[in-house]
């Protein structure tokens, strides 16, 4: 873990204290700093294989964790080089129920800010059209807004939703009946299409 100066420490306690009442800061200070060693300052990855977590909602992520905790969605082994490899399941495991909730809090106040890739503008159009007819009745404004259930796709980096769609394919990761149903009818083509819409948000 990086070790960071005394200002930055203090920042944080800062926004954990304006975030939280029911937890003390200084309890939590050290998960906010492991939970940015992979996902980036304030959940805003910078890893494309590394989701951006912040700005996801407090219930949304909550869920999130628990599905991790229970092994019902399998992640990925993420490895920085000289750091020690970190596995999702793992860390959600060893939280408690107060640890989740704070970090929750935490995160879900921080704002998105989508991640800069390059978009094909003709893919996009058509990602567009297939995102209003297949997702947006759960993902809403065109998948930027944080809904209970509902994770940010727009601006969310391809190389991790990629991973996703191929996981819900493939049973590793379960989803909603109604979802899976829906992916499971999409083209290849449909979902680099649908990938290249969601990219675009961040592409402007």
């Amino acid at each position: 873990m990086k070790i960071l100066n005394a200002k930055k420490i203090l920042t944080l306690i800062g926004s954990l204290l304006l975030c939280s009442n029911s937890v003390f800061a200084t309890d939590i200070v050290e998960l906010v700093l492991m939970c940015e060693g992979c996902h980036g300052k304030d959940g805003n990855s910078t890893e494309a294989d590394v989701p951006i977590i912040a700005g996801f909602s407090y219930e949304g992520f909550l869920n999130t964790m628990d599905v991790f905790r229970a092994n019902e969605r399998i992640a990925m082994r993420f490895h920085k080089p000289g750091e020690p490899e970190t596995v999702m399941n793992e860390i959600a495991q060893k939280l408690s129920d107060e640890d989740v909730e704070a970090l929750a809090d935490y995160f879900s106040k921080r704002p998105f800010i989508a991640a800069k890739q390059t978009a094909d503008a003709a893919q996009a159009a058509r990602g567009e059209i297939l995102h209003k007819q297949k997702c947006e009745k759960c993902h809403y404004g065109n998948g930027a807004d944080p809904v209970e259930d509902a994770a940010i796709l727009a601006g969310q980096w391809t190389v991790y939703l990629r991973r996703q769609f191929d996981n819900i394919l493939s049973g590793k990761r379960i989803v909603p009946r109604s979802m899976f149903r829906k992916i499971k009818k999409l083209s290849a083509e449909d979902i680099d299409a649908l990938l290249q819409f969601y990219a675009l948000q961040g592409d402007k």
